[in-house]
């Protein structure tokens, strides 16, 4: 349908995976792949190229697991459960300098004193909201501050969409969108069950939840005819 998404086996792989890389300074930009993006990848060709550039798109939801199964008789895991806590754990461990963008200024500030908390030997080099306008004076506080390590919580897909337009200019070897989880970690937001974070349902807790997300969620099902029809035409091929 347009969108690549790197066939990890397990969490555990894709940890392996960044961890080499951030260890070997290549840059790497990664994307969490849900039906969401690729819907919209289909319609626009901005964002199409946006995550086409990345060197890392991993499997983000059931919806994208079910469509590579249905449509490439692949196993294609979720791999994104719990991966930004273990991607910090893992900085805390080596020393790795990280930065936080996005969310906003409460929720960005209590997210980094919450992982501090977590990982005192955690390396927060800066940190700010996103609502700004000047995205090159952004860019001169995330280079002076000498990060390896970019997260950026701006919602999908104007994060992928800053770091794509960005990724030359900014000196951190890996930079990954992760939406609402500053939200998530400093408590402003509470995250789903585990129980239907593990049967993939995480989607419809947030709907619940969060009813604003009604129109975003729109694309879901739109998603699962675009699937059928793919796979329709591939077999009358």
């Amino acid at each position: 349908m347009g969108t690549k998404v790197t066939p990890f086996k397990s969490c555990e792989d894709v940890v392996r995976c960044i961890s080499a890389r951030i260890e070997n300074k290549q840059k790497t930009f990664c994307v969490a792949i849900n039906p969401e993006k690729v819907y919209c990848a289909m319609y626009d060709t901005t964002v199409a190229t946006a995550l086409a550039g990345a060197e890392l798109c991993i499997c983000d939801g059931i919806g994208i697991t079910l469509a590579a199964a249905l449509l490439h008789g692949k196993i294609v895991r979720r791999c994104t459960d719990n991966l930004l806590d273990t991607l910090i754990k893992i900085a805390a461990m080596n020393g790795w300098r990280v930065f936080f963008l996005g969310a906003s200024a409460d929720s960005n500030n209590q997210a980094c004193t919450n992982f501090l908390k977590r990982y005192p030997n955690l390396q927060i080099v800066g940190h700010r909201d996103g609502y700004f306008k000047n995205s090159q004076e952004v860019i001169h506080q995330i280079n002076e501050s000498r990060a390896e390590l970019l997260f950026v919580a701006m919602g999908s897909p104007k994060q992928e969409l800053w770091i794509s337009r960005h990724r030359h200019e900014i000196s951190p070897y890996f930079c990954m969108g992760i939406g609402g989880a500053l939200d998530v970690v400093s408590g402003k937001v509470k995250r789903a069950p585990k129980i239907l974070r593990k049967i993939g349902l995480e989607f419809l807790y947030r709907l619940i939840t969060q009813p604003k997300r009604f129109v975003r969620q729109l694309a879901l099902p739109k998603f699962v005819l675009m699937v059928l029809k793919e796979r329709l035409l591939t077999i009358n091929k």
